[in-house]
C-alpha cells in the first residue's frame, strides 16, 4: 500500500448498540474541536504556558507513537517510506491539519533525520486565535507531539518536530521541521522534558 491510497473513512466501524467506534481494533472518540479549544484555554489560564504546552505535546506524542506502531502491524506498505508518509495522511483524515510533505531524508546509520512539512488549517491555531491575540511562539502542540512520536517510532531514535512558522503567530501557514534533539539544541529541551518518562 502507498500512503496516498489510505482512506480513513473505509477503516471505521460504528457499533451504535454498544456505543463504540473503532479504527480497526482501536477504539476512537469523536470530540468537538471547540471543546478541546476550551479545555486548552482553561488549562492555559489555570496552569500557564509551559505546563499546558507540555501536556498537549505529550498527548500528541503518545498518540503519534501509538498510531505508528498500530499502523506498522495493520498494513503492508510498498516500502518503509510509505509507512512514514502515512502519518501526515492520517493527521489530515483526522481533521487536525492538512499536512503536506515538503522534504524528507533519513539515514539510520548516520543518525540523520530531516523532514520538512506544511500544515494548513490547523485546528490548534484556529482555537488559539479564538481566545487569544497572536502568539509569540508556535501553538500547534498536539500536532508537533504527534509528528515527533510518529517519526521517532519510525526512525527508532528520538526526533522532535517544531514549527518554523505558525498561523497562531500570524503566519500564512504552519511550517514544520523534524530533526534530532542535538540539532535543535536548547530549543528542544521543553519538549524532551514533556516526554522524558514515556
Amino acid at each position: 500500500m502507498r500512503a496516498v491510497d489510505f482512506n480513513f473513512s473505509k477503516e471505521l466501524s460504528f457499533d451504535f448498540e454498544q456505543g463504540i467506534t473503532h479504527f480497526r481494533d482501536n477504539r476512537l472518540l469523536i470530540i468537538d474541536a471547540n471543546a478541546l479549544g476550551l479545555l486548552r484555554q482553561n488549562m492555559l489560564d489555570a496552569l500557564g504556558l509551559e505546563k499546558t504546552r507540555a501536556f498537549f505535546f505529550r498527548l500528541g506524542y503518545q498518540q503519534g507513537y501509538s498510531d505508528l506502531m498500530h499502523t506498522r502491524m495493520a498494513y503492508e506498505f510498498t516500502d518503509e517510506v510509505e509507512l512514514l508518509k502515512i502519518g501526515p495522511v492520517m493527521n489530515t483524515w483526522e481533521g487536525k491539519v492538512k499536512s503536506e510533505t515538503v522534504a524528507l531524508h533519513y539515514d539510520r546509520a548516520q543518525n540523520e533525520f530531516h523532514y520538512q512539512g506544511v500544515w494548513r488549517n490547523s485546528y490548534e491555531a484556529e482555537q488559539h486565535l479564538s481566545y487569544n491575540d497572536l502568539a509569540s511562539s508556535s501553538v500547534c502542540w498536539v500536532s508537533m507531539g504527534y509528528a515527533s512520536g510518529w517519526s521517532t517510532g519510525f526512525f527508532g531514535s528520538q526526533v522532535i518536530c517544531m514549527e518554523q512558522s505558525c498561523v497562531g503567530m500570524g503566519d500564512e501557514v504552519c511550517r514544520t521541521l523534524i530533526q534530532s534533539p542535538e540539532k535543535w539544541g536548547v530549543a528542544a529541551e521543553p519538549y524532551l522534558a514533556a516526554i522524558q518518562d514515556l
